[in-house]
């Protein structure tokens, strides 16, 4: 009989923690667990190992690792500042930080936080790519205007830096991250990361007509960089014209003063010369009056007494 009672004794903390009723509870990695007594908490467990719990009822089991929770595509496409509708699928890394509060506010379990949480995502979501145009929101810009004091109070607001250590700006799933953490974080749940899987515009007449749209503004754009760059062209065509031409006049210039540097330098030279024997110089002159007048079958008539036939017939003689 006492061996049955030492048996039961033994036996009975067991079996119960085996069900999961306790006293001895085992909490594996990557788990964390609340003991309750008719309803009541009588010990929050978030370390692995074995922990006592007494009085136990029930024992609830929460996950403690990061989750990944996929909205999928928005039913009704989100309007943009600029009335073009964007389908946005999404999806957010999250975690059960606090087991307790968690539980208070989700007491269906996991089913209603996702579906809870699921909502508030797609809230800010849509409530942060409404402030933007369809081009920004493309090009992953960050709202101007949006009030994050709250949630960098909360500590929501995620803080990047480069290899110097100097802090980044905010992304715009940065902002969506910030404002999603801020409501959901009092829940026992911490967000770590909204990320935008894919941005499309709905097929069909919407897609059409933001293509047609969006052709025409490249167009324009285009239209207005060729006049910008022919007028560019015009002004530096015109300015090489004018520099063009001052350098050619002054070119011009330079050789007139040097052509009548030279023409002068020569003079001097031939009048210092000369006027050593002038009457070489006039014999000199008249060979050359003779080479330039008298050619290949030449036919002068002048009178016998005609200065320029003063050395043909006096051979140069005195």
């Amino acid at each position: 009989m006492g061996r049955v009672l030492l048996l039961l004794l033994i036996g009975a903390p067991l079996v119960t923690s085996f069900l999961g009723y306790g006293p001895i509870v085992l909490n594996n990695e990557g788990e964390q667990r609340i003991a309750l007594f008719l309803g009541d908490v009588r010990s929050v467990i978030t370390e692995p190992g074995l922990s006592l719990a007494f009085p136990v009822t029930e024992i609830r089991t929460f996950d403690s690792r990061w989750l990944h929770l996929s909205s999928g595509p928005e039913p009704k496409p989100i309007q943009t500042l600029d009335k073009e509708p964007l389908v946005v699928d999404n999806f957010a890394i999250w975690r059960i930080s606090d087991p307790l509060q968690f539980n208070k506010s989700f007491p269906a379990g996991m089913e209603e936080a996702e579906r809870q949480l699921n909502q508030l995502v797609k809230g800010r979501v849509r409530e942060v790519i409404g402030q933007l145009k369809l081009e920004q929101v493309l090009a992953r810009e960050v709202p101007e205007g949006v009030d994050l004091g709250p949630a960098r109070a909360s500590g929501c607001v995620p803080v990047r830096k480069d290899l110097d250590g100097n802090e980044l700006p905010l992304t715009l799933t940065g902002v969506i991250t910030a404002r999603s953490c801020q409501n959901i974080r009092d829940n026992g749940v911490e967000l770590a990361e909204v990320r935008i899987n894919r941005t499309e515009i709905p097929a069909g007449e919407p897609e059409s007509k933001v293509y047609g749209r969006m052709r025409s503004e490249r167009e324009e754009l285009a239209k207005k960089y060729r006049a910008e760059g022919e007028e560019q062209a015009r002004k530096i065509r015109a300015a090489a014209d004018r520099d063009a031409e001052i350098i050619i006049e002054r070119a011009r210039g330079d050789a007139t003063r040097v052509r009548g540097e030279g023409d002068a330098g020569a003079a001097g030279v031939y009048a210092d010369a000369f006027s050593e024997d002038p009457e070489f110089y006039d014999f000199v002159r008249s060979l050359e009056a003779y080479r330039k007048a008298l050619g290949d079958e030449t036919t002068m008539v002048l009178p016998p007494d005609h200065p320029f036939l003063k050395f043909l017939e006096s051979g140069g003689a005195k």
